[in-house]
């Protein structure tokens, strides 16, 4: 289990929002809510109240999401295989430019468009774990 960020209540690990107060729990908390002031949020893993910009819970020690994320560097990455796959932008995207530069020198082959499109297609497929798992390293084969 795991609490809201919002208002603290306990929620499923799984939540992406909370059951209680209705809160996206990747969102961006603004003002204030019950006990939590506006510059506060509660720790997703033991409910203690801690500062909105904690990476960190000071009480249990668990890293905290970052207020805001979401899978757009997954659908950024994807569009941008899709698009410019031809030139290895995705590569350079996902921080791997060594397979950047090898798709930018052999981009008039077409396959490296081709590839781009395949691993377009695979990235907005994937579920957020299999995407960090497989492709958020830039490389098409995994970790």
């Amino acid at each position: 289990m795991k609490y809201c960020l919002n208002c603290g209540e306990e929620i499923a690990d799984q939540a992406d929002v909370c059951t209680e107060c209705g809160v996206d729990q990747t969102t961006t908390l603004d003002g204030a809510h019950g006990d939590r002031g506006r510059d506060e949020r509660y720790c997703v893993s033991c409910g203690e109240l801690i500062y909105k910009q904690a990476t960190i819970c000071p009480e249990c020690g668990v890293e905290q999401p970052s207020p805001g994320s979401s899978d757009s560097d997954q659908v950024a990455a994807g569009v941008i295989a899709i698009l410019l796959g031809w030139f290895g932008a995705h590569k350079f995207y996902q921080g791997n430019p060594k397979l950047g530069v090898i798709y930018l020198c052999f981009f008039w082959t077409g396959i490296p468009g081709l590839l781009g499109l395949v691993e377009g297609i695979l990235i907005l497929a994937a579920d957020e774990d299999e995407y960090e798992r497989k492709y958020a390293d830039g490389s098409f084969l995994g970790r």
